[in-house]
């Protein structure tokens, strides 16, 4: 597991603001018995067998933990995240199953006005050469149901 760089970037008068963010990369394994799901995640390990014969390759998973505040004045029950690893070159790389360089996390919970929430999300990635990993609310669900959407715009530009 090793810490990579966090860059997070905040729209401005986003309802939801990032105050902290930090981000992991780990190589798990799992054995061919076992299957990964969304809805069943299989048993991982971080540790490297010395005899590796019988198992599956191994799996890169991103790991992120964001302080987010809500800046608005109406609770919020729901916060989009867009997650964007970077190459050394500042170049998106493709996760598994994603045409896009980036992915989004959905978070659900309670966010009361000017209250502060840890979020956690993981994200299975397809390389090692993760170099740094871009985080941005891009919409915000509010208790009443309005939507804040961010501005349409590159993503990579914001960063």
């Amino acid at each position: 597991q090793r810490t990579l760089k966090s860059k997070a970037h905040n729209y401005p008068k986003a309802p939801v603001e990032i105050k902290r963010s930090q981000v992991s990369l780990a190589e798990t394994f799992t054995t061919p018995s076992q299957f990964m799901t969304s809805e069943i995640k299989a048993k991982t390990t971080r540790v490297r067998y010395a005899n590796r014969a019988g198992l599956a390759p191994s799996v890169f998973v991103l790991s992120g933990e964001l302080l987010c505040v809500n800046t608005s004045s109406q609770p919020v029950e729901a916060v989009s995240l867009t997650v964007v690893p970077l190459d050394a070159f500042h170049q998106p790389i493709n996760t598994p199953g994603q045409q896009q360089g980036f992915t989004m996390q959905q978070t659900l919970g309670s966010l009361p006005r000017g209250a502060s929430k840890r979020i956690v999300w993981e994200q299975p990635i397809g390389s090692a050469d993760v170099y740094e990993v871009a985080v941005i609310i891009t919409r915000v669900r509010f208790a009443d149901g309005k939507v804040w959407s961010a501005p349409n715009e590159e993503l990579l530009d914001a960063f």
